[in-house]
């Protein structure tokens, strides 16, 4: 089914929010820097401007760590270095303008996967080196999920995506607490900056209260970060609400679909009203 643009509140909900999104995330991003520095992030920076590469360099690396994790699902060590051989992997598989490829995408999400095994197997005993691999990970999958909810065409798909999103983000506060927490000497508020950001776009506002606390009070801390954090922690709240109103909006169109289908269609919506919204927005490209 295509999406409900009948009501106005609801087309308004949706645009305010996910175009909101967009145009802050081309902003705030190099504001607040992610990885290991605060200089600003984007795909031409994390994958050298685009090579438009393929590299098989790490297969083989990626093979033998695979087959130690296969005997031994609980090894660290070849778990992190998966992480990290497969972000590489991703490194290398780019389209002309930096954004990953099909392969690259897959390399990534390989490298989600390979650190949520690591986090259950290291109990909680995480490495601030893999944890920068990982950080780097699920900040692009979250661009690149947010973008696909934006041009997906049916709602249960804008919301199965927005939702990987989301846990995205939620992966990627935890990647920036470890380094926190294990490196403290290095910390400063834009650590906390970015821990904050993160907490906010996946709905943990109490969590991002208390990063943009400490924010606040960290070395290198500025009084203009407070307004940029203000627009994250009110992003969080609408993007909460427009995910419970698309869940609603689903249900709704369950519960018509022998209607609907009996009539060709259970909504009178046209294109996805995400598609467009805040151009060079989150899927590549120069807009980060």
């Amino acid at each position: 089914m295509l999406f409900d643009l009948q009501s106005p509140r609801r087309r308004r909900v949706v645009r305010v929010v996910f175009g909101g999104l967009a145009l802050i995330f081309a902003i705030s991003f190099v504001f607040l820097g992610v990885g290991t520095g605060g200089g600003g992030f984007s795909f031409s920076d994390l994958f050298g401007g685009g090579s438009g590469s393929t590299s098989t360099a790490f297969d083989s690396d990626i093979k033998a760590a695979d087959a130690k994790v296969a005997v031994n699902p609980n090894d660290t060590v070849a778990l992190g270095d998966l992480v990290r051989l497969h972000y590489s992997a991703a490194n290398s598989n780019t389209s002309s303008n930096g954004a990953p490829t099909s392969d690259g995408v897959q390399h990534l999400r390989e490298a989600a996967d390979a650190w949520n095994k690591y986090v259950k197997a290291t109990k909680g005993n995480l490495s601030p080196g893999v944890a920068v691999y990982a950080l780097n990970v699920f900040d692009l999958l979250a661009r690149i999920d947010f973008s696909q909810a934006r041009s997906d065409t049916s709602t249960t798909e804008a919301l199965t995506d927005v939702n990987a999103a989301v846990d995205d983000w939620k992966s990627a506060a935890q990647a920036v607490q470890v380094r926190i927490d294990k490196q403290p000497k290095t910390v400063n508020a834009n650590s906390y900056l970015t821990l904050a950001q993160y907490l906010y776009l996946a709905g943990d506002t109490k969590g991002g209260d208390q990063a943009a606390a400490q924010a606040k009070t960290a070395k290198g801390a500025q009084p203009s970060a407070t307004s940029q954090l203000n627009q994250f922690k009110q992003l969080g709240h609408q993007l909460q609400a427009a995910i419970k109103q698309l869940t609603k909006q689903q249900q709704s169109q369950a519960g018509g679909g022998a209607t609907g289908g009996a009539t060709g269609g259970g909504t009178s919506g046209g294109a996805n009203p995400l598609n467009g919204l805040g151009t060079g927005g989150l899927s590549g490209g120069g807009g980060l």
